[in-house]
């Protein structure tokens, strides 16, 4: 990592303002020609992370992709394996931030991690076939407010109050009821397919001091639900088609 570390160093001294604003950071690729992502370093750092690519290509097999982070507080190198044109498996390593990155390459067991990393592809792909044919179970908001009516009430009672926020009452199984605070209801609907990918059920959300209607946040499901289409596995988490399968 070594490398890597004062190749950021570098970047942060002499070129912060280089650095994408839409990310904070640069993120390089194995597959992808850098050129572009780079465009407004300083010729000689540009260089640099240039070449250091072009080792990294040279030092993992053609088989394993890569991604480099760089422009922020913590640059990181990671090692990832895909299986196809879908199923992709991070590789983690415990990289020596003292060592040089090239050193530590040719360390690495390949053959183990393939083995690891094809297993891992499989069990997604697994998961994926799961997702076509297992059964939804994802309580309605309705039936959640009739499960935790008592706690709702108390919920609203206490955040009506405070305006400022917007207040969501949400549960999961290993951490039951929690209140979680968002600066409006654009902010809490961004993060919802997040939120329902990890299997939170959504019980109740109170803006401007009044409760949304069960109507609206099903709406607001309905919109999370659409958004993940395009990726069964998060998708099928989110309607609850791995429960007793996976957490």
């Amino acid at each position: 990592m070594k490398e890597i570390i004062e190749l950021n160093k570098r970047i942060l001294t002499e070129a912060p303002g280089a650095v994408p604003k839409e990310y904070g950071f640069f993120m390089l690729t194995r597959e992808d020609d850098c050129s572009e992502e780079i465009a407004a370093l300083p010729s000689g750092i540009k260089a640099e992370v240039a070449a250091l690519m072009e080792r990294l290509k040279g030092a993992v097999p053609d088989d394993f992709g890569f991604n480099v982070t760089l422009g922020n507080d913590d640059p990181w190198f990671e090692l990832v394996y895909g299986d196809g044109q879908e199923t992709f498996m991070n590789s983690p390593v415990e990289w020596n931030a003292t060592r040089s990155i090239i050193d530590q390459l040719k360390e690495v067991d390949w053959d183990t991690r393939r083995k690891r990393a094809l297993q891992g592809c499989q069990m997604m792909d697994l998961m994926r076939e799961i997702s076509k044919v297992a059964p939804p179970s994802l309580p309605s908001t309705k039936d959640l407010q009739k499960e935790f009516r008592r706690e709702m009430k108390e919920f609203v009672r206490t955040v009506r109050t405070e305006r400022s926020e917007v207040h969501v009452l949400r549960w999961r199984d290993d951490e039951g009821l929690v209140a979680e605070r968002f600066a409006s209801v654009r902010t809490f609907a961004d993060e919802l397919p997040d939120l329902m990918t990890v299997q939170y059920w959504i019980i109740a959300v109170v803006a401007n001091g009044k409760p949304l209607p069960v109507r609206k946040i099903d709406e607001l499901k309905t919109r999370a639900l659409k958004e993940l289409e395009d990726m069964p596995i998060s998708h099928g988490k989110a309607l609850g088609k791995f429960a007793g399968i996976m957490g």
